[in-house]
């Protein structure tokens, strides 16, 4: 894909999450989903803007969560036959399962939610996860995980 063909691709997805954004009724931007969630990269890596960009958006923010939710799992329920999840699992004391625990339900509510807005076709719900996703994100997943990503770098490091 050439510049000129990105720049049309990331036009055309401005103007479809401006459509998408004022038929739902979220409230998050583009850059603050950016952020969190990389939409545009997304698409520019998909090379197209779906007709149903609201669930193509949504399920860029679910395989974000999902991706962290499933490092968080490995460190509550390491695979034996995995050495690098053994030894990281070791790293976090009950205090931290539970913090992880709370992080990982968090996340897959949500997940959850948007499994249900797919299936029920509810715009309203689809609106709740995106904004509900973005705050999530913002309010505790990430500052969870960077502090487990700063003990597990403090473990590897020692």
């Amino acid at each position: 894909m050439n510049k000129q063909e990105k720049e049309e691709l990331v036009e055309e997805l401005k103007e479809k999450f401006s459509s998408v954004r004022e038929e739902l009724g979220f409230e998050s931007g583009l850059d603050e989903l950016d952020e969190a969630f990389f939409v545009t990269d997304h698409i520019l890596h998909e090379g197209y803007v779906s007709e149903e960009f609201s669930r193509q958006m949504c399920s860029r923010i679910r395989d974000t969560l999902n991706v962290w939710s499933n490092y968080l799992h490995s460190l509550l329920m390491p695979n034996p036959q995995h050495l690098i999840n053994m030894t990281e699992a070791k790293l976090f004391k009950e205090d931290d399962r539970k913090k992880i625990w709370n992080l990982l339900k968090g996340a897959l509510a949500l997940s959850s939610s948007n499994i249900l807005a797919g299936l029920t076709k509810d715009k309203k719900l689809e609106a709740e996860f995106i904004d509900d996703s973005l705050k999530f994100w913002h309010e505790k997943y990430k500052p969870g995980i960077v502090e487990i990503m700063e003990k597990a770098n403090k473990g590897w490091s020692e």
